[in-house]
């Protein structure tokens, strides 16, 4: 199975705190380390884990970072042909990490914000030959437009991750088969409080379906005719860190080889699950065999 990730990859700094700081407040941070992060490459990385063909369509800087970066997405066997060197600084984000596993994100663009329409043009091939792509956005929203509009045009599945929350075009729709906010970014596009009507709110928008991510509630699938929930599986959670990119990129694996849609929401949330036992994004995704194992003792 083929799939293309078209998206942003940081460099994570990560400080472990007992708790996350009030308004105005400095705390000691108990542990400090670097991680490779961003959401696209989050999602590479958790495909390409779990057994996918994974190419990665994205933009780093010409500095020591942005090396640093395209070579982790090469080592974890990721098609980086795609990825782009420009002018600038490399994406980074700053992120505190309390005991509970509660997290606060901070992101600074850097390259993520110079992927442009025409290296997408220059690398359209890619996206035609997949059997799905991942997008979200913490890249331009034109590009994210571009991207799955090529993907629907070829037939390719698209899963739109509104990630993190902000305006998008209600065209996007029309080429995208599931979009998947968790519940407090599923509030602030929907406006609305309760989940279901948060997602009836995106359908007669013209989504074709929702899958909504819920933490320790599982997940949620909704389309005009049918409701599925899936309840989550009981983890001792230390950071919730790429937990939701991981589900993601599970879901788009189980879109690729099954309908059954009940049974690809509680794949995605065993994956989930599993990154929030593990400190860090890319450190905590699991591998296939993990993730089996799990679902087999649980």
């Amino acid at each position: 199975m083929k799939i293309v990730v078209v998206g942003s990859t940081n460099m994570d700094y990560v400080l472990k705190t007992n708790e996350l700081p009030k308004l105005g407040e400095t705390l000691s941070a108990v542990s400090f380390n670097t991680v490779f992060g961003g959401k696209g490459a989050n999602q590479a990385v958790a495909a390409a884990r779990l057994g996918a063909e994974v190419t990665m369509i994205a933009a780093v800087g010409n500095d020591s970072i942005g090396e640093q970066l395209k070579d982790n997405l090469a080592k974890e066997n990721i098609n980086v042909e795609g990825v782009n060197v420009v002018e600038g600084p490399s994406g980074v984000a700053m992120i505190t990490v309390a005991d509970n596993g509660d997290n606060t994100i901070v992101v600074y663009p850097g390259a993520n914000g110079k992927i442009d329409e025409k290296w997408l043009e220059a690398n359209e091939a890619l996206i035609m030959s997949a059997d799905c792509i991942l997008v979200q956005l913490e890249i331009p929203i034109n590009v994210v437009m571009k991207a799955v509009k090529i993907a629907s045009d070829n037939n390719v599945k698209v899963i739109f991750n509104p990630a993190p929350a902000k305006e998008f075009p209600n065209d996007i729709f029309k080429y995208v088969d599931i979009i998947t906010p968790n519940e407090t970014e599923l509030k602030k596009i929907s406006g609305k409080e309760d989940i279901k009507e948060g997602a009836m709110e995106l359908i007669e928008r013209g989504a074709n379906s929702v899958v909504v991510t819920l933490g320790e509630q599982g997940s949620m699938y909704i389309d005009k005719d049918n409701t599925i929930s899936a309840g989550s599986f009981t983890v001792k959670s230390i950071d919730s860190t790429a937990a939701g990119d991981a589900f993601n990129a599970a879901l788009g694996i189980k879109l690729i080889e099954s309908d059954d849609i009940e049974d690809g929401l509680k794949y995605s949330n065993a994956v989930g699950a599993l990154v929030t036992t593990k400190l860090g994004a890319q450190t905590s995704l699991p591998f296939k065999n993990e993730v089996e194992t799990f679902i087999k003792n649980n």
